[in-house]
């Protein structure tokens, strides 16, 4: 038997007596060991509860700015992909215009990345697009040099940049390209044969115009007993581009320049006709350029002579154009050649 006494701060009330058994006293110690226990453990446990907590928010805090951050990430590479398509058309742009003006042409091709992304960059995609930044910084650079140089030239050579041709003969829009520079099947022989210029259909009256500044010097149709090959274009306008340069526009409905006229780029001097050999309502344009060695002008793709129309394959056009040899052509008569 034990007895507990409990002594109330007042001594003027009475002393209180329990009295436990073996049994109760356990159940009364054990209680206390549990209870002391539970307090214990929670006043450990409380501290790494909350720091739980606060590292539960931190974490989702960090999740958040990745995501921001992954997403900011994503939209540079967005733009660094656009700028770099922009680079690419520029410096082919640049490129076509320095072969229009015979021009110096620059450095060839892209630049190399200019220095090493910083070493503490440790997320792959944050260390391309670093080096695509400083890659695309340096093409910039060198573009912009270059055009300098164009512009340099252009202003040197004024006269020669009025005149060279360099817009499309019809209004963009109003005609399809059947027929390209090149080797092709002749719709009239059905054997392969070269064909010197560009076929472009469009509507019976649609105007044409002088692809550059020029001086008229052949306006009508080339007589058959002289040359059957150059009958067959139907009525035909040639246009002199200064020494260099001669333009030619065939299967004419109407013609309304005379020969000896002087023409600004983009003057109207003829419609589109089915005049001659022709299947169909179009225009055949041919560009020919006077080689410094060679007093025959040599017919050249008119696509690389026309800035305000984006043809596909582009960039492989300017590559056959700096290197494929000439072909076998017809020369132009004398008469057609403005000398």
């Amino acid at each position: 038997m034990y007895e507990l006494q409990f002594h109330p701060a007042d001594i003027r009330k009475q002393v209180r007596y329990y009295f436990l058994g073996r049994k109760g006293f356990r159940r009364l110690v054990a209680g206390g060991v549990v209870a002391a226990v539970v307090l214990i453990a929670g006043l450990v446990l409380a501290p790494l509860g909350i720091q739980s907590l606060l590292l539960a928010g931190r974490l989702h805090s960090l999740g958040q700015q990745h995501q921001m951050h992954h997403e900011v990430l994503e939209q540079r590479t967005l733009t660094l992909n656009r700028l770099e398509r922009d680079v690419v058309s520029a410096r082919a742009l640049q490129q076509q215009m320095g072969l229009i003006l015979g021009s110096p042409q620059g450095s060839e091709g892209p630049g190399g990345y200019p220095e090493p992304p910083p070493d503490d960059l440790l997320v792959p995609e944050a260390q391309l697009a670093v080096r695509r930044g400083l890659k695309l910084d340096s093409d910039t650079k060198a573009l912009l040099t270059l055009a300098d140089e164009l512009a340099s030239f252009a202003r040197s050579n004024e006269d020669l940049a009025q005149a060279v041709p360099s817009i499309c003969p019809l209004p963009v829009g109003t005609f399809v390209l059947t027929s390209p520079f090149g080797n092709r099947t002749s719709p009239f022989t059905n054997t392969v044969d070269f064909h010197s210029g560009l076929d472009l259909a469009a509507h019976e009256g649609t105007p044409i115009l002088a692809a550059g500044g020029g001086r008229v010097v052949f306006a009508g149709r080339y007589p058959l007993r002289r040359n059957v090959r150059w009958w067959r274009y139907g009525n035909v306008v040639v246009l002199a581009h200064g020494e260099r340069y001669l333009t030619i526009y065939a299967h004419l409905q109407e013609i309304s320049v005379r020969r000896g006229a002087t023409l600004r780029r983009g003057e109207e001097l003829g419609t589109v006709g089915n005049t001659g050999w022709s299947t169909s309502p179009h225009l055949h344009y041919e560009v020919r350029v006077r080689p410094e060695e060679d007093n025959e002008p040599r017919p050249v793709d008119p696509r690389i002579y026309i800035l305000n129309y984006q043809w596909t394959g582009h960039e492989e056009l300017l590559v056959r154009a700096r290197s494929a040899p000439a072909p076998s052509f017809d020369p132009l008569p004398s008469r057609m050649r403005g000398r």
